[in-house]
C-alpha cells in the first residue's frame, strides 16, 4: 500500500519536470528534423527543376510532394500530439521547431514560385504569356510576407498588453 502513493508521487514529479522543460532545451525533435529536411530540400528542388528531362520533372514533383507531406506530418505532431500530457510526447515539441516551420514553408513556396516564373507558359490562344505566373506569384509571396509581418506585430502587441 505504501508503494502506490510513492509511485504516484514519482510519476507526478516526472510529469512536472516534463512540463517545466517543455520546448526550452530541446532542439532536434522529430518535427524539427522534418522541417530541417524541407529546408535542405530547397536547393535540391532548384537543381532538379533545372534538369530538362522526365527525370528532372519527376524528381522535382516528388520533392515538392514530400515537402507537403512532411509539412502536414510535423504540423499534425505539433498541433495534436504535443498537447497530450505525457512526458514522452512532450519531448516532440520545441520552440525552435515552431519558429523554423513557417520559414521552411515560405522558402519552399517562394522557391517553387520563382522557378515556375522562370519558364513562361505557352498557351495556344495567347501564345507566350510571361505574366500569367508572375503576377499571381508576386501576390502569393507578398501575402506571405504581409502575414508574417502581421503575426509579428500581433505577437508584440500581445506581449505589451501583458505587462
Amino acid at each position: 500500500m505504501d508503494s502506490e502513493p510513492l509511485l504516484q508521487q514519482q510519476l507526478d514529479h516526472h510529469q512536472s519536470l516534463a512540463y517545466s522543460n517543455h520546448s526550452s532545451s530541446k532542439i532536434l525533435t522529430l518535427p524539427t528534423v522534418l522541417t530541417l529536411g524541407r529546408v535542405a530540400a530547397v536547393p535540391l528542388l532548384i537543381f532538379t527543376f533545372s534538369v530538362d528531362s522526365w527525370w528532372g520533372r519527376t524528381a522535382t514533383t516528388s520533392i515538392f510532394m514530400a515537402a507537403a507531406i512532411t509539412d502536414w506530418l510535423d504540423g499534425y505532431i505539433a498541433r495534436r500530439v504535443c498537447f497530450l500530457p505525457h512526458p514522452l510526447v512532450m519531448r516532440l515539441c520545441s520552440a525552435f521547431g515552431a519558429l523554423l516551420d513557417p520559414v521552411a514553408d515560405k522558402l519552399m513556396v517562394a522557391a517553387t514560385l520563382v522557378l515556375l516564373c522562370s519558364r513562361p507558359l505557352n498557351i495556344a490562344v495567347f501564345g507566350q504569356v510571361p505574366w500569367l505566373l508572375n503576377v499571381p506569384s508576386i501576390a502569393i509571396i507578398g501575402r506571405e510576407i504581409t502575414m508574417s509581418a502581421v503575426r509579428e506585430w500581433a505577437a508584440s502587441q500581445n506581449g505589451c498588453c501583458r505587462k
